[in-house]
Order: structure tokens, then sequence, then C-alpha cells
């Protein structure tokens, strides 16, 4: 006897796909959520950290926002948050008038290395050949800057780099 295909109220191909996103975007989360609770961060955490670092270790929180996709008022009280415990700090932009720089403190910078063994999201994407890493690239991109668009974003973030 073969099992019936399950069908829903609302059969929808997108709707599949948008779920099937989020519940990838979960698991993933979910699962380096774990792996870094040694080092008493969060994945949003340890992207800002990995933004700052990526920036030359110092930039402007409008700058992480637009590399995270994030609005600005929720990355402002991130960066409160990372700045109590230690990780970042803020000094006046010396080149723009009434704006912060945000920089790594040694102990954020010392976290941020080690953050970056990512085992968790190796053995996890390690199911997947090359050119499936290739096209699922391709296809992440070309959503996100179709979803950008959409938002009319003034500038898509700059990671990753076009392959």
């Amino acid at each position: 006897m073969t099992a019936a295909k399950k069908t829903y109220p609302c059969d929808d191909r997108d709707q599949e796909l948008w779920l099937l996103l989020e519940q990838t975007r979960n698991a993933i989360y979910k699962a380096r959520s774990l792996e870094l609770e040694q080092y008493g961060v969060s994945p949003v955490q340890a992207g800002t950290m990995f933004v700052i670092y990526a920036m030359g270790g110092k930039t402007r929180p409008a700058d992480i926002a637009r590399w995270l996709v994030r609005e600005p008022h929720s990355i402002s009280g991130l960066l409160s948050r990372m700045e109590t415990d230690g990780l970042l700090k803020r000094e006046p932009d010396p080149d723009r008038r009434n704006a912060v720089s945000i920089s790594l403190t040694e102990y954020g910078r010392d976290i941020c290395l080690k953050t970056f063994q990512r085992e968790s999201v190796k053995q996890i994407l390690s199911c997947l050949g090359e050119d499936e890493r290739k096209q699922l690239l391709s296809s992440l991109i070309h959503l996100r800057d179709r979803a950008l668009k959409d938002r009319r974003m003034r500038s898509k973030p700059p990671f990753p780099a076009e392959h």
C-alpha cells in the first residue's frame, strides 16, 4: 500500500517553498546557536562581529544594518547589548559629525575569531556537492536581490561577492 500524497487546505507551491526556506533557516540557526553557546554569543552577534571584522575592524551601524539586511533601530539595540557584554565599543566617527564608529574590543575580536570555525554549518552544508553549492548560492543571491528590490532598498548588501 502506497502512501497517498497529503493535501493541505492551501495547496500553494510558493507557500511550500517559503515554509521550506523558513524551516531550513530555523534548523541551521538552531544548530549554529548550540555551537555558539560555548562563546556566549548568538548567531546574530557572531554575524555582527563578522561584519565588523570584514570591514577592517571598524564600521558604522548603518553599514552593519545593510550587510545583515536589518532595520537600523534593531541594529542599534543589538549593538548596545553587545557593548554592555564587552564585545564592541562605540566611538565618535572622525569622518562624520554626529555619527559613531563601531569596533571590536580585544575580547570581542577573540570571540569573533573563535566563531569562524562554523563546524555546524560546515557539517550541514557537506551534504551538497560543488555544483549544488554554486546553484544554491546563485539562487539565494537572486532571491535576496529580488526581495530587496521589492522593498525599495537603496543598496544591496556587499556580501557575498558576486560569483
